[in-house]
């Protein structure tokens, strides 16, 4: 995900100088002729070092959209698309029916669930600002929307579902799958490719499979429980906003943020100028864009330590819940450089484990 967003701000900064196996069903939805309909694409997702593979089943509603026969390696983490395989203009879902396998656990899952259809329309609906749009025209508002339903199943049986645009992905919810036992005589009845799900050796080679899982997180992950609860926790929100020192007397131009829970979202023109404390999951990720006094762009790559940063927003907001932090990003006078600081009220804490990269910009000056 690093190397898109980086390029992405190179091109701003460059810029700114030149069911599951039956007929589908609709439990929730009775007047199909006023669905309104946006053009999208289904995606899987899955954390990093717990594949998936579904079995049957799909996206329901006006319609049914495939998820079948369909495998997520989730090697570019928790909340990052892949290939969809439906993109067309139609009615968004109401419900997920669905099978699917979990390598890590070794166990197949199912789900028949209404998901949050009237938060996905309003969504869709109200869009937002299209950066692209903006830093290639001139400042220029211009809206967009989200063209992507992701859907991520994490151990546990848990199911996110988010809607996902160029620079912003949004939580529609969360549900829950329980347990479930293909009967044997109908995997007997598969084709070999589909009893492959169900073989036990082709499981095991899957989760030592190194383009699935990479070795090194099988090596982090050996000997270890799978940490069921982990993907609710990294839902949990607080309000906070990024805060931002520039020495030079610069600029800030941007600042994309990517959340610990999946969510996404680029900070430009006026959110960024108003900057309003907003509950959101803990950052994961900062991609920034700024320029000096001489019109000098720069960008730099952000990565937070994991347990650092969830230590530091826990003893943060420990004695205020309710509180409203700010995550300060001090760039020095060299423009080469970027320390964090978590601050609410008298309390600030430092979070030195955190890995930044800063570049500049091909253009030496950029139109004010």
């Amino acid at each position: 995900m690093i190397k898109p967003i980086k390029l992405l701000i190179f091109g701003m900064l460059i810029s700114l100088t030149v069911s599951c196996q039956n007929k589908p069903q609709n439990r929730m939805l009775e007047d199909y002729t006023k669905l309104p309909e946006f053009k999208w694409v289904e995606n899987l997702n899955c954390p990093t070092g717990y594949p998936i593979a579904v079995y049957r089943g799909g996206l329901e509603g006006n319609g049914f959209v495939s998820l079948s026969d369909r495998f997520s390696t989730g090697i570019r983490g928790w909340g990052s698309s892949g290939g969809g395989t439906n993109n067309g203009v139609k009615p968004l879902p109401s419900r997920i029916n669905c099978i699917w396998v979990s390598y890590a656990e070794n166990c197949t899952y199912s789900i028949d669930s209404d998901i949050d259809y009237e938060r996905m329309i309003q969504l869709f609906k109200e869009g937002y600002q299209d950066s692209s749009f903006f830093f290639n025209g001139d400042g220029e508002y211009k809206q967009t929307t989200f063209r992507t339903i992701l859907v991520g199943f994490a151990p546990g049986g848990v199911v996110v579902i988010w809607a996902m645009g160029a620079g912003r992905t949004v939580e529609v919810g969360r549900y829950k799958g329980e347990k479930y036992i293909v009967p044997q005589a109908e995997i007997d009845k598969l084709d070999n490719h589909e009893r492959l799900l169900f073989d036990a050796t082709d499981r095991k080679n899957i989760m030592l499979n190194t383009k699935v899982i990479p070795l090194n997180v099988r090596k982090a992950n050996a000997g270890k429980p799978i940490p069921f609860g982990l993907w609710d926790t990294y839902r949990t929100r607080h309000s906070w906003r990024p805060t931002f020192v520039l020495r030079t007397e610069g600029e800030m131009l941007l600042s994309y943020i990517e959340m610990f829970n999946g969510e996404a979202v680029n900070l430009f023109d006026q959110e960024l100028v108003q900057n309003k404390f907003k509950k959101r999951a803990i950052p994961k990720f900062f991609d920034l864009g700024w320029r000096d006094r001489e019109g000098q762009g720069y960008g730099g790559d952000i990565i937070f330590d994991e347990q650092e940063i969830f230590k530091a927003f826990e003893e943060i907001y420990k004695d205020d819940k309710e509180g409203q932090a700010e995550l300060q990003f001090s760039i020095n006078y060299a423009n080469d450089y970027v320390t964090v600081l978590l601050k609410l009220g008298d309390k600030e804490i430092r979070l030195p484990k955190t890995k930044v990269k800063v570049y500049k910009s091909s253009s030496l000056t950029l139109k004010k």
